[in-house]
C-alpha cells in the first residue's frame, strides 16, 4: 500500500517546479511570513539543514551581506555557495563553541531536526525533544539577545516542560503548526521571538 507521503502533494510539486530542495521550504516561508524573522544581513544558524530547501530560502533574505550557517550529518542535495556554509557533521558531535569561529553570535537559530521514526508515538516523541534540547543547547550559547528561535518538536506529553524552558528567556514563545505540514504530521513548531538579556 503506497503510504500519503509517498504521493506528491500540492507543495511537493511545487518545490520542484520552483527548484527547492524540499517541500519543507514552504513551512518556513509561511512561519517567516507571519513573523518577520529574516532580514538582509542577519547570521542565522540551521540545525538539520538537509536536504537543503530552508538554506536556499534563508539565504535569499539574508542577502549577500549576511551569512548561512547549515549543520546536518546528511548531505546537501545541491552545492550552496556564500552567504551559505555548509558543515557535514553529526549534532551530537558538534559543541556550540565549535561555530564560533564561523560567527560569534546569531540572529535567528532554526532547527528542523528528526529523528529516525520507529512508529512508536512516545518513542518518537522523546527522541524529537532530545533533539529539540540540543538545538537549544546551541541557541542558549550563540543566539544574540533580540534574535528569534525556532524549533521543531514532536507533539507529546513532554511537550509543554519544553515550552515552559523556553518562556523565561523570550519575549513570546508561540506554538505555530505553519502550511505546509501534512495534516496527519504530529511536528509542531515552537517559535522564541526576541530572545531576552535572562542568566543562563
Amino acid at each position: 500500500m503506497t503510504s500519503k507521503r509517498a504521493i506528491p502533494d500540492y507543495f511537493s510539486r511545487r518545490a520542484r517546479k520552483e527548484n527547492f530542495a524540499s517541500r519543507a521550504v514552504y513551512k518556513l516561508a509561511d512561519i517567516d511570513q507571519k513573523f518577520r524573522l529574516f532580514h538582509s544581513g542577519q547570521r542565522v544558524l540551521d540545525l538539520g539543514c538537509a536536504p537543503g530547501s530552508w538554506l536556499q530560502y534563508i539565504s535569499s533574505r539574508v542577502g549577500p551581506q549576511g551569512l548561512v550557517i547549515g549543520l546536518d550529518r546528511q548531505p546537501l542535495k545541491m552545492t550552496l555557495g556564500p552567504p551559505v556554509h555548509f558543515l557535514l557533521a553529526d549534532i551530537t558531535t558538534v559543541a556550540p563553541t565549535d561555530l564560533k569561529n564561523l560567527s560569534p553570535i546569531f540572529d535567528v537559530v532554526v532547527s528542523d531536526l528528526a529523528p529516525a521514526t520507529s512508529g512508536v508515538k512516545d518513542v518518537d516523541h522523546q527522541r524529537s525533544l532530545t533533539l529539540a534540547r540540543l538545538s537549544w543547547d546551541y541557541a542558549r550559547e550563540l543566539l544574540a539577545p533580540g534574535g528569534h528561535y525556532l524549533v521543531k518538536v514532536f507533539a507529546g506529553p513532554d511537550f509543554p516542560e519544553f515550552v515552559a524552558a523556553l518562556k523565561p528567556h523570550f519575549q513570546q514563545v508561540q506554538i505555530v503548526k505553519p502550511t505546509g505540514s501534512r495534516s496527519e504530521s504530529r511536528e509542531i513548531y515552537l517559535l522564541g521571538r526576541k530572545r531576552l538579556l535572562t542568566p543562563d
